[in-house]
């Protein structure tokens, strides 16, 4: 009979017990344990966003972070799926309009995240946004987004800066705004560095129509953009705003069955106006001497703008002033890996890097993306065989 009992109230045990597992409700995980500072407390739900929470957000214990799961089958708010050229979906959180933060003012991000993206569609995992006085968000002005489709370097994450010098609405779609832009596009690496380990980026960013404008990102503890002087040029721009999540989109020509779905993982979000909050010190004291433009990263620049046939215009935001284009210099790290792969005598990679473990790090990742073939194999058979710092290139 004691055994008996024993058996009964362990079972119990371990029924309450998957119970209360399967009660974790992930998004007030995200609300009180992802976001930071003042990301916790001035971010809310976008208004566009999906809501079916329970559907869309997963908390994985393990790693203690929360997965953003977008299918085609969800659809989306309908001012993103009733567009005439192109749909969308998203689940993103956004700065409350009373909280946006005004030009001039210095604010800094941390952002840690991994990705496993579906193929057949684009989408952002984070933006900013240029806000009327008031906090009215008209336009995009930076984002991290991906490409899995075959119009535009398919299967990389990439950043984006936009020099915005026209926002319009047209009869057609009268919510959608539309944008003539100045595109700035950096190659960040291919999807599978984002996939199997963490990323973190930080920012310093302060928006501006003037000189004194700043935005420096770091990626995994690497400097890899920093440019100056005005960065929010559009007449009516009254400060920026921060968008968290995942927003996917497509033309509406594609097959809906080839959209694959994406699963975004979030461990950390913070946003302060106290810089040690978000990086070390030395980061933090970092000044430029010379206020140079430089990327890590090969870039592209396109003028854009695109608005569906027939249509026409019906109100505008537009820009005085003509943006100067930015020319970025290359940035020349001081740091060389040595990659070799044990199953092919001949490959030998030298790669530059600014630290020690970024150079073996992104070294690894680009031989591992030549020997996919090995994918049964830690690495892919890849190793570093040799480190060392060395004089600036």
């Amino acid at each position: 009979m004691k055994k008996f009992l024993i058996i009964i109230f362990s079972l119990i045990f371990i029924l309450n017990t998957n119970a209360f597992a399967e009660k974790v409700d992930a998004l007030k995980k995200f609300k009180k344990d992802i976001l930071g500072e003042e990301a916790k407390k001035k971010m809310s739900l976008a208004y566009d966003s999906l809501i079916k929470h329970k559907k869309i957000l997963n908390y994985n214990e393990d790693e203690e972070a929360v997965e953003i799961t977008l299918d085609y089958s969800m659809k989306g708010h309908p001012e993103d799926w009733g567009l005439s050229d192109d749909q969308a979906q998203r689940w993103e959180f956004v700065t409350k309009k009373k909280n946006y933060h005004k030009l001039g003012k210095e604010v800094y991000l941390k952002y840690t995240f991994k990705l496993n993206a579906g193929q057949n569609h684009s989408a952002n995992i984070w933006q900013v946004v240029g806000t009327k006085k008031g906090g009215e968000i008209i336009y995009p002005s930076m984002q991290i987004m991906y490409t899995t489709d075959e119009d535009d370097l398919p299967n990389r994450m990439q950043f984006y800066y936009k020099q915005i010098e026209e926002v319009y609405w047209t009869d057609i779609d009268p919510v959608a705004n539309r944008f003539k832009q100045k595109l700035y596009k950096f190659d960040l690496g291919s999807l599978t560095a984002f996939k199997k380990e963490y990323s973190t980026a930080l920012f310093k960013i302060k928006p501006s129509k003037k000189d004194d404008g700043e935005f420096i990102m770091w990626l995994n503890d690497e400097k890899v953009i920093e440019f100056y002087g005005p960065n929010m040029i559009l007449d009516k721009t009254g400060g920026i705003a921060f968008k968290i999540g995942l927003y996917r989109y497509w033309s509406t020509a594609y097959n809906p069955d080839l959209i694959e779905p994406s699963t975004l993982s979030i461990k950390e979000y913070v946003i302060s106006k106290n810089c040690e909050k978000i990086m070390d010190k030395e980061k933090c004291d970092y000044k430029s001497k010379d206020k140079i433009a430089r990327s890590k990263y090969k870039y592209k620049i396109r003028d854009s703008e695109y608005m569906p046939e027939g249509a026409k215009k019906i109100k505008r935001i537009t820009s005085k002033v003509v943006p100067e284009e930015i020319k970025f210099e290359e940035m020349k790290g001081n740091f060389l890996a040595i990659i070799k792969n044990k199953n092919d005598d001949k490959y030998l990679l030298k790669y530059i890097g600014f630290s020690k473990a970024g150079a073996a790090k992104e070294g690894l990742t680009k031989c591992m993306e030549k020997f996919t073939n090995f994918s049964d194999q830690e690495n892919n058979a890849c190793y570093v065989h040799y480190e060392s710092k060395v004089g600036k290139f």
